[in-house]
């Protein structure tokens, strides 16, 4: 908060105003989706609009994420799966979004050795 602490914030120590009244939340979500769609609001600005603490919030999905998944449930609200239009995502951005999410695609820790030690060039 501006005045309480010099520039730099005590670590661990972060900063959420409280939530604003929406006056109509159909029209101001929607409006709040393009503007971080289009990059004019950062995600976690949005996010700290409603109250919330960005990196708590992310971490309350991840969770969510994890439980639902590991029960088989796939939600209409989860865009991991289902397309704005409520369409399943098709097949490659769901494999995309797997190896992304568990890591298959980064490179093995063996990757740069020899796979034929020993044998001659």
């Amino acid at each position: 908060m501006p005045g309480l602490w010099s520039a730099d914030v005590p670590e661990g120590m972060s900063h959420v105003p409280l939530a604003h009244e929406m006056i109509d939340p159909l029209k101001d979500t929607t409006a709040l989706i393009a503007q971080v769609r289009a990059g004019f609001v950062p995600q976690p600005e949005a996010v700290g609009a409603f109250g919330y603490d960005f990196r708590q919030v992310v971490e309350m999905i991840r969770e969510a994420n994890v439980l639902l998944d590991d029960a088989g449930i796939s939600l209409d609200t989860d865009p991991r799966r289902v397309a704005k239009s409520g369409a399943a995502q098709d097949a490659a951005q769901i494999a995309a979004i797997e190896i992304a999410a568990t890591g298959a695609a980064s490179p093995r820790a063996d990757a740069g050795a020899d796979p034929n030690p020993g044998a001659s060039p």
